[in-house]
Order: structure tokens, then sequence, then C-alpha cells
């Protein structure tokens, strides 16, 4: 073996695809291609998140620090996925409206960009280089 063996920041980078399913369960052919938790952006957006939350710990308001501290995770999430296969435009705003309407999806999101395997395990269906 060689150290590059080990490497996980390139292939984080480049994103795979996550099939999408519907609240119910129901597969659909709607896809977001999610970056892993190696990825540069997503150690920045960590970096800026836990910023965020100790800035929010001063707040003494329990409702202003709940919407700061859910704004900030939604924020943090949101640098995960670099696209997808909906016919609107991918964009900041409107991927953070997906993220926020859809709890279930963010929740999938991290778990996708968390498990390694998805990026450095065998090629799977929903890779990028299908």
């Amino acid at each position: 073996m060689k150290p590059s063996d080990f490497f996980t920041r390139a292939k984080a980078n480049e994103g795979e695809r996550m099939p999408l399913s519907l609240p119910d369960g129901t597969p659909t052919d709607e896809w977001l291609l999610i970056r892993g938790v190696d990825s540069d952006q997503f150690r920045v957006a960590l970096d800026d998140f836990r910023r965020e939350l100790l800035a929010a710990a001063s707040i003494k308001d329990e409702a202003e620090k709940a919407e700061k501290t859910e704004a900030a995770r939604l924020r943090m999430n949101s640098a995960l996925v670099i696209g997808w296969s909906f016919d609107i435009e991918f964009t900041d705003d409107a991927l953070l409206e997906l993220l926020r309407e859809s709890p279930y999806i963010t929740a999938e999101v991290d778990r996708f960009a968390s498990d390694r395997r998805r990026f450095f395990g065998k090629r799977s269906t929903g890779s990028l280089k299908d």
C-alpha cells in the first residue's frame, strides 16, 4: 500500500449522485449530487457552522437562538449539495428551500455524505461516472 490509498479529499470534492424518494418512500428518477464530508467546501462550512453556534450561544431569546442555529445547520448541509436533476435552476436559495421544507432529505444528505463507502467503495449505479 501507499499513502495515496488513504486520500479522500479529491474524491469527496467530486460528488456522487444520491437518489431521491418521495416522503412515503416511493423511488423517483430525481437525484442530488452530494459531496463527501472530506470535501474542502464542507470542511469550511463545518468551521463556519461551529463559529455560528458559538455566536448563537450568547443569544438570550430561545426562539431566536433556535432560528439562528437551524439556519446555520441548513447552510452547513447545503455545502454538501452541488447539483440536482430537477427542471428548475440549481441556486443557493432553491437548495435552502428544499432542505428547509424537506427535513427528511436534509437528514438523508447528511447520512449519504458521511458514508465514505459511497465515495470510495465499488462504483454504484448512482455514481457520477455512470
